[in-house]
């Protein structure tokens, strides 16, 4: 065996303390902002990557520092470098993803780009994750002390990430984490006596927060070179701002034919306007129109399809589902409507049109009278609200990140379920209009056969027996929008919606006298119940289901089934569009992060553990791997499900990453230093917790939508605060799982526990990707109920090794580094 660090000296314990809680709050930090990064330069999916490479990373972590022999050095100083090491880590792999592309495509060098990927982001992690296990396992500190510091700097972590992207954009609060894992380097430094030399931390520091300021000073700085398959040119743009929300990057105005959604092709050709394009996440975008109080420079708005419902008589309030560039609150002013209301959830675009002075006076928005605009989620602003409206809108409300990538993490997507609907409806007066514009193929159903499909059933869960009265859906070249009316619609009104489409060059889809040419569309209008309408979407090539809560992937309409025979027409030279072309790449890559997964655990933890193996009794081994691998499975689920569940309930993934990481982390910590003073050492108290954990996910499995229902209408704080009290128990509970089974196992022979818990580390990272595969295709409660069917196999799997220990006779107990 190697010698221990020197710890001659006493180290001073509030500096140790202190770069404990830096590093780990390093982490949480690096690991929330990645997921703001990658959604600007890949997909949104992918805020689920960066957690599983943030396990592998700090479990490969973990795993070298165990193989790895002891060097001559005080732990401080090997604290101070490997932390110093972390912090120039964190630019380094950052600029380095920066410079990748992650372009999918049917090549050999597709799959090197993304395991390159893979890798430069593991990299800071594998550093902090060797400092963190150094401090837990080698200092003289007491374990618990230690452990509890490390969970605290964790969840400042995940509030403060929040906080830091309202002030820096992304890549600058990348850099200043590396600034802060500088700062855990000079403190570890002082806690050694004689101190250590304080002189490269110190430098360090220095260093990376000039890179930070310079870097946020300046539209030319570290920037990615591609943003969803294209070049990054920073001089293209006039604005650009990072928030947690997204990336809105905004261009100067041109005069140009106007952009419409959905254009009519008797649009006069001499119409132009002047127009800013505000790019969101690289490929997503809205136009922002110029607006001086006359309307002769915004009437081509009668032109798009979009604004067909304000055609109705009767419109003398409207809200705005999404704010954007202004333009469905400049065309409900150009109908002639006077009472506005836009709920925007991104305060970015608030600002540009009432603090940012140029783009202020080129919208003019704030010019139009009775205006009010709210930044909120808009789930829960018309959940709350008191006021009633003739008419709201919704009109491609999305990003083409979910279009095209299936949406697996996505704020729009609770706006897109039975229950969002059933809160914009509520919010309509008794013959109010809900319109709901979608993309269109002519080829397929898609997204505008599921928007129809979803307002069928919202109006048969609002106790409507035949919905065919209450829609009309008409359509231009590549855009339906639906209109909903909560009463059925009059002849007249009939007569005036179908003269306009006729005039403007569109064509009627559906409306009360013209069923739908599709025999499954006009089955669906017709059913008398939900249930009825999934049982007919069943039958369907692409997923027409209706989106709940429980499974809300509105724009993921490629089912698991068909991408075999999907992927073989891709190879034959078939060439998909639109959303199924969008959802075979998401789905493609979601399976070659799996795989890439499977190679890196594989490599990097189960290879390098595997001598902690041999040598050792099957049974031991064959329980105790089942054990931590039904745990690192069952909790992934567990979270990754929670994750996904609360990100629909708090209005954007961002919170749910905060929120529920901060509670999962700070209850699970607290429950595993609870099991100390409280082990499950009998198979009674075993048996108990193991019963009462299965009860309290069960009970979230069934009482979660309840509860979202019942609270959506409160502030955000408020809902943050439910999140809490539902999070915190179910943690506690989870956080005795780990150290008993290393209980149980040290039990037996302690020798080789960093096999299980290397086992742990490689499940976890793998079930991460599952889960979010798992949802996509079954729903969040089923990902959830499989988390519980893992906990539910654990009882006899803990029972399993209770008697292997008792069998032994043995009564040691686990040291402290293993606890």
């Amino acid at each position: 065996m190697s010698a221990p660090e020197s710890t001659a000296q006493p180290l001073r314990k509030p500096f140790f303390m202190a770069g404990v809680l830096l590093a780990s709050f390093c982490v949480l930090v690096l690991q929330i902002v990645q997921t703001r990064i990658l959604s600007v330069m890949a997909w949104y999916y992918l805020a689920f990557f960066a957690i599983s490479v943030a396990m592998l990373g700090m479990t490969a972590g973990a795993v070298w520092l165990y193989l790895r022999p002891v060097l001559s050095v005080t732990l401080a100083q090997r604290l101070s470098r490997f932390a110093l090491v972390a912090a120039w880590s964190i630019p380094a792999s950052m600029v380095v993803q920066f410079c990748l592309v992650t372009t999918l495509t049917l090549s050999a060098t597709t799959l090197a780009a993304w395991a390159l990927l893979l890798a430069a982001m593991a990299v800071p992690y594998f550093f902090t994750g060797v400092v963190i296990s150094l401090a837990l396992t080698r200092s003289p500190f007491s374990v618990s002390q230690v452990y509890g510091v490390d969970l605290v700097g964790a969840a400042l972590g995940c509030v403060a990430v929040v906080l830091l992207l309202g002030v820096l954009d992304a890549p600058s609060v990348v850099l200043l984490t590396g600034a802060i894992a500088a700062l855990a380097a000079l403190c570890f430094a002082a806690s050694d006596r004689p101190a250590t030399t304080l002189r490269a931390p110190l430098a360090s520091l220095v260093a990376l927060v000039a890179l930070t300021v310079l870097n946020a000073a300046t539209p030319y700085g570290l920037k990615p070179l591609l943003v969803k398959d294209q070049l990054s040119d920073a001089s293209r743009y006039r604005f650009e701002r990072w928030n947690s929300y997204s990336r809105i990057a905004a261009t100067p105005p041109s005069t140009v034919r106007p952009y419409l959604w959905g254009p009519s092709p008797h649009l006069p050709p001499d119409f132009v306007t002047q127009q800013a394009f505000l790019n969101i996440d690289g490929e997503a975008g809205t136009v922002m129109h110029h607006y001086d109080g006359s309307e002769k420079l915004i009437r081509f708005l009668r032109f798009d399809l979009v604004n067909l419902a304000y055609n109705l008589p009767g419109i003398q309030k409207s809200a705005v589902i999404g704010v954007g560039g202004g333009r469905d609150l400049l065309s409900a002013h150009l109908y002639g409507v006077r009472d506005l209301t836009g709920v925007e959830l991104n305060p970015i675009f608030i600002g540009l049109h009432t603090t940012e002075p140029f783009y202020r006076a080129f919208s003019n928005l704030t010019a139009l009278p009775d205006l009010k605009l709210h930044v909120d989620d808009a789930r829960s602003w018309f959940a709350s609200t008191h006021e009633r409206f003739d008419l709201i809108e919704m009109s491609m409300i999305d990003t083409w990140a979910a279009t095209g990538a299936g949406a697996f993490s996505l704020s729009e997507n609770g706006l897109y379920t039975l229950e969002g609907w059933r809160g914009f409806l509520k919010a309509l007066n008794p013959d109010g209009v809900f319109t709901v514009s979608r993309w269109y193929n002519p080829q397929d159903l898609n997204e505008t056969g599921r928007m129809i499909g979803l307002a069928t059933a919202a109006l048969l869960d609002m106790g409507i027996t035949d919905a065919r009265p209450h829609l009309y859906v008409a359509r231009a070249d590549h855009i339906a929008t639906l209109v909903l009316r909560k009463r059925p619609f009059t002849p007249e009104e009939l007569a005036i919606l179908d003269k306009e489409v006729a005039w403007l060059g569109f064509d009627v889809l559906l409306s009360p006298k013209q069923p739908p040419a599709s025999p499954l569309l006009a089955a669906m209008v017709g059913a008398s119940s939900i249930a009825a309408i999934d049982a007919l979407a069943a039958q369907a090539t692409l997923d027409l289901s209706v989106p709940t809560d429980r499974r809300p992937f509105f724009f993921n309409q490629l089912r698991f089934s068909e991408i075999p025979s999907a992927m073989r027409r891709v190879l034959a030279g078939e060439h998909f569009g639109g959303v199924l072309q969008g959802n075979l790449m998401a789905s493609a890559a979601l399976m070659m992060i799996l795989l890439l997964s499977l190679i890196a655990v594989l490599l990097t933890i189960v290879l390098p553990l595997r001598r902690a193996a041999r040598g050792h009794a099957s049974a031991l081994i064959g329980a105790g791997s089942l054990y931590f691998a039904l745990i690192g499975t069952g909790f992934m689920l567990a979270e990754i499900a929670l994750l996904q569940w609360f990100g629909v309930y708090l209005g954007h993934p961002i919170y749910s990453l905060g929120v529920c990481l901060f509670s999962l982390i700070l209850a699970t910590g607290c429950g595993s230093l609870l099991s100390g003073l409280w082990p499950l050492d009998r198979a009674r108290r075993f048996v108990v917790w193991g019963v009462l954990l299965l009860m309290v996910l069960l009970t979230l499995e069934r009482a979660l939508p309840q509860v979202f229902a019942r609270t959506q209408a409160e502030p955000l704080l408020l809902r943050a605060g439910v999140a809490l009290a539902v999070l915190m128990p179910l943690g506690l509970l989870l956080g005795f799982a780990f150290p008993t089974g290393m209980r149980l196992v040290a039990r037996i022979n302690a020798e080789p526990t960093p096999w299980f818990w290397g086992i742990n580390g490689a499940t976890a990272v793998l079930a991460s990707v599952l889960a979010v595969m798992v949802s996509m295709a079954f729903g969040i409660d089923v990902t959830l109920l499989l988390g519980a069917g893992c906990y539910l196999l654990l009882l006899p799997t803990g029972l399993w090794l209770m008697r292997l220990g008792q069998s032994r006779g043995s009564s040691r107990s686990s040291s402290p580094a293993i606890a």
